[in-house]
């Protein structure tokens, strides 16, 4: 059975390879070899290598399908190797989808934690899901356990599942995402759910952390609990936020509440109201690691659900954003920065280096640069990213009087926006992918990722009224494409 699968994933591979058009693939971002990727899923280092598996349809770039789980693995969070697909539907409690889960790594082994979705039509509900435990001795082969599943979750169904496990002392936590119906209001809400475990088999339901009051929607997907300087977070991904000025503007949301947790009652209080993350067009179902350097590293799927993007019809969808490192600083908020490991990837040469004026225009080698700007405080910027014909173009503005950062990506429901004012000069990070647009602002405490397809080459111009004392730009090497080689196992 296995080698037969081995064979058909090969041959997928190769056929679908050739179809990959490779104008809007990313030159430095994880995508798929083929086919569709959407929730990063077991994000965790394992032999001195990172590996982050995925959402994954083998057989169709348009839609995600029954989920498999994808698999690459890279030494720098840059240079990815795809590998074979590590998981598929294929037992009676996932022939519904391997859903998303984490692992952790413990004896030379990598235990990945999973939901198992089960699809019941013609039922009401009509679908359950349930918690999978899988281990792989290698970081390449997966072995689902006989013992399956580990919590059936009969009181949670049916939207019960992405399992986040970590170790603290001789204890093993588990975070889920849960919706239950509120017997008051009669509504369906979001929350999160803790359950413990002493040996990675048995758990038992601890505590609800957090839930919905009936305006942080009706499902909590992806959930992360992790602490920094003394005080926790609990990030997830909520469906079914209304939008609220520039707040809540796409579908569903990614964003984080810090609070305090006591291990003994397993009690979170939390301290602030909930707060995006990101206010991008394409930022959902992040996934965070601790790695050996003792950094929180966070990774999310760069696209958005029901926005049908044009890279379809080239042979793939969907990208993860640059791994980013987080840190909480003393206002309580998420700040985000790239990880150090992309200076490895600039070119030895910069583009540009020195001040710029207003119409200045610079243009990057493959479509990938990465963009730093410092000027003045007390004036507008306005930086265009755009296409060789124009076509396509990013505007990325600052509002002084307004205190306003604004992406306008054109189109409908191009413009996303947050209220932002820099403490002194203003500092600007910008990445450029062949599709996509990752924007860091002061020290990393506002951030923007939104996906664009631009026709040819890229350019960069300065708005026509938008002096600017510091700007340089690199330009980014290629470190992942779309080929793939099935390595030996000898």
């Amino acid at each position: 059975m296995l080698g037969t699968k081995i064979f058909i994933f090969i041959l997928l591979c190769y056929r679908v390879t050739a179809e990959v058009n490779d104008r809007y693939y990313p030159r430095y971002h994880l995508a798929p070899p083929y086919g569709w990727m959407n929730d990063p899923n077991g994000f965790s280092e394992y032999k001195n290598e990172y590996h982050l598996f995925y959402q994954f349809n083998p057989n169709s770039s348009y839609e995600p399908g029954i989920a498999h789980w994808g698999h690459a693995k890279s030494k720098d969070l840059f240079s990815w190797e795809h590998l074979p697909i590590a998981m598929y539907p294929d037992q009676w409690y996932d022939k519904g989808g391997v859903f998303s889960g984490s692992a952790i790594v413990e004896d030379g082994k990598l235990y990945l934690y999973y939901t198992g979705n089960v699809n019941k039509p013609e039922e009401y509900p009509d679908h359950e899901q349930h918690q999978i435990l899988a281990i792989s001795t290698n970081g390449i082969n997966v072995t689902k356990q006989v013992i399956n599943p580990i919590i059936n979750g009969s009181e949670y169904q049916p939207d019960f599942r992405d399992p986040k496990v970590w170790k603290r002392g001789n204890m093993y936590y588990m975070v889920l995402g849960n919706s239950f119906q509120d017997s008051e209001t009669n509504s369906t809400l979001g929350r999160a759910l803790l359950y413990t475990s002493k040996d990675k088999v048995n758990w038992n339901f601890a505590s609800i952390l957090d839930e919905s009051d009936g305006s942080l929607g009706y499902m909590w997907e992806c959930p992360d609990f992790f602490e920094l300087n003394g005080r926790f977070v609990l990030l997830f991904s909520p469906q079914g936020i209304q939008p609220s000025g520039y707040k809540y503007r796409n579908l569903y949301q990614t964003g984080y509440i810090v609070g305090n947790f006591d291990y003994q009652t397993n009690i979170f209080t939390p301290i602030t109201e909930f707060v995006e993350l990101d206010y991008g067009h394409d930022f959902y179902a992040t996934q965070t690691i601790l790695d050996k350097a003792k950094r929180r590293i966070v990774i999310a799927w760069m696209d958005m659900w029901n926005q049908n993007y044009i890279e379809a019809e080239d042979g793939f969808t969907g990208q993860m954003t640059i791994p980013r490192v987080l840190s909480l600083d003393k206002y309580n908020r998420l700040i985000q920065r790239p990880v150090n490991e992309i200076e490895s990837i600039r070119r030895r040469q910069t583009r540009h280096q020195g001040s710029a004026r207003a119409g200045a225009v610079i243009r990057l080698r493959d479509k990938a640069g990465e963009i730093h700007i410092t000027t003045s405080a007390t004036k507008d910027l306005d930086i265009l990213i755009q296409s060789s014909n124009e076509s396509s173009t990013v505007i990325i503005s600052y509002n002084y009087k307004r205190g306003l950062v604004t992406l306008n990506r054109g189109g409908k429901d191009g413009v996303r926006r947050a209220k932002w004012r820099p403490s002194d000069k203003l500092h600007l990070k910008a990445y450029i992918d062949a599709s996509s647009i990752e924007l860091f602002f002061g020290n990393g405490e506002l951030t923007f990722s939104s996906r664009f397809f631009p026709t040819g080459a890229i350019k960069v111009r300065i708005g026509d009224s938008s002096d600017v004392e510091s700007l340089t730009i690199f330009d980014l090497q290629r470190t992942i494409d779309a080929r793939y080689e099935l390595e030996s196992e000898d």
